[in-house]
């Protein structure tokens, strides 16, 4: 990353003054900076770095309650924090353009949507699998005398005779 020109006090302090105008006392810093987000990293990816921009912030008296100034590494992280979705943020809000169901949501549905759907046909291209269905368990088979023979005699290959005591 290319190294930034450091902006004279005086630069810091107008930077400073825009800041004081858009902060209210008693903002909280994340919602703040997601409010103001376009216009914070217009600066940054502008001639303003992290750190100068911090600096602003914390002459602007924008920091939390301990009043630490800021570093350009906690801003950019605080920053970046503050971007991140908000945890259920608008889950239980109805969409706008959807209306209540009905109360009886069967009569209201057309009766081509409550038969039973028929499945799609396939496409061609792509795998093809059989709709799974359950059957009833069947009894096992019982074992000729050949396959016996055969199973035990694999029983001691693998395990040895049964003869052997250990």
């Amino acid at each position: 990353m290319p190294r930034k020109r450091k902006p004279t006090d005086e630069e810091i302090d107008i930077l400073a003054d825009q800041f004081r105008q858009l902060w209210r006392p008693g903002d909280v810093l994340r919602p703040w900076f997601r409010q103001h987000q376009n216009m914070l990293l217009d600066h940054v990816h502008g001639a303003w770095s992290w750190e100068s921009v911090g600096q602003a912030l914390t002459k602007a008296g924008i920091t939390y309650g301990t009043g630490k100034p800021w570093t350009a590494k906690w801003l950019q992280s605080d920053f970046s924090r503050a971007q991140m979705p908000l945890k259920n943020y608008g889950l239980n809000k109805p969409k706008p353009d959807s209306a209540p169901p009905p109360s009886n949501v069967a009569a209201a549905l057309p009766e081509a949507l409550i038969a039973p759907a028929t499945p799609p046909p396939p496409t061609s291209g792509g795998p093809r699998f059989k709709p799974a269905t359950f059957r009833a368990p069947e009894p096992p088979r019982a074992m000729s005398e050949v396959e016996r023979i055969e199973i035990e005699r694999n029983r001691r290959l693998t395990f040895g005779s049964p003869d052997k005591k250990e």
